[in-house]
This record gives C-alpha cells, sequence and structure tokens, in this order.
C-alpha cells in the first residue's frame, strides 16, 4: 500500500469549486502539503472550525465575486 500526499493551493481549490467537485476529497489523503494561506484558511474552516461543504463554498464564491 501506498502513502498518499496531496499539495494544495489556492488554484487547486478554486478549480475544484468551478468543477464542483468535493472539496472534502481534495482534502482527503494521508498528507495534506497547504502551499499557500488561502489553502490554510479554507483547510481551517472545514476541518477546524466544523463548518459544512456548501458553506465553505459560499465563501469562497462570495469572496471571489467580491475581487471581480
Amino acid at each position: 500500500m501506498g502513502f498518499n500526499k496531496r499539495y494544495v493551493s489556492k488554484e487547486t481549490i478554486l478549480q475544484t469549486v468551478e468543477n464542483k467537485d468535493s472539496l472534502v476529497r481534495l482534502f482527503s489523503s494521508d498528507a495534506i502539503i497547504l502551499m499557500d494561506n488561502f489553502s490554510t484558511k479554507i483547510y481551517n474552516l472545514l476541518n477546524n472550525k466544523g463548518l459544512k461543504e456548501k458553506e465553505v463554498v459560499k465563501i469562497i464564491k462570495d469572496g471571489k465575486r467580491k475581487k471581480d
């Protein structure tokens, strides 16, 4: 059996949201390497703050709209 590690960045998260894939699945691995502050904040919202995936996706989309 192998050891699964995943590098997660802001771009990876935004792509996942745009493709309507699961953030929970993105963060499910043996080791997660968070590449920037954005990915760290999103990971913490899902895992440490206990927000639901739909709530986190809404936060990401609202933040993206404010920048556009």
